[in-house]
């Protein structure tokens, strides 16, 4: 067996000599303050910062031109529901006019004109 004495006194020797280790990056013997990048780190920064910029910009305006079109395509199909409720109005309203003038024997003069020109399509566009 391994006497208590015999471990300590390797345990001192382990720990009192250094093993040199070796080491990937050759040691700097300069100033450390004088490293720097240089021009091609520099130009390596800048071009990161102007793509990150460029694509930040070029994100915001295409979630704005999707905002947008919801909206148009939200106005735009309120714009239709009232026109067809009120094509809807028309259409019943002249559906008894048309009953009522049945009786009558005028029925061409009872009905009401359809103004083609009035400037309401119901034809939508896309808003580009």
């Amino acid at each position: 067996m391994i006497s208590f004495t015999s471990l300590a006194y390797s345990a001192i020797l382990w720990t009192a000599t250094p093993s040199p280790e070796p080491s990937v990056y050759p040691e700097y013997n300069g100033d450390v303050n004088l490293v720097t990048p240089g021009v091609i780190g520099f130009l390596g920064t800048l071009f990161i910062a102007v793509a990150t910029l460029l694509i930040v910009v070029d994100m915001n305006r295409r979630v704005r031109r999707v905002r947008y079109r919801a909206l148009a395509q939200e106005a735009i199909l309120s714009e239709q529901a009232a026109a067809d409720a009120a094509d809807a109005a028309d259409a019943s309203g002249a559906v008894d006019v048309a009953d009522e003038s049945s009786a009558t024997s005028d029925a061409d003069d009872q009905l009401p004109a359809n103004n083609a020109t009035d400037g309401d399509d119901s034809t939508t566009q896309r808003a580009d």
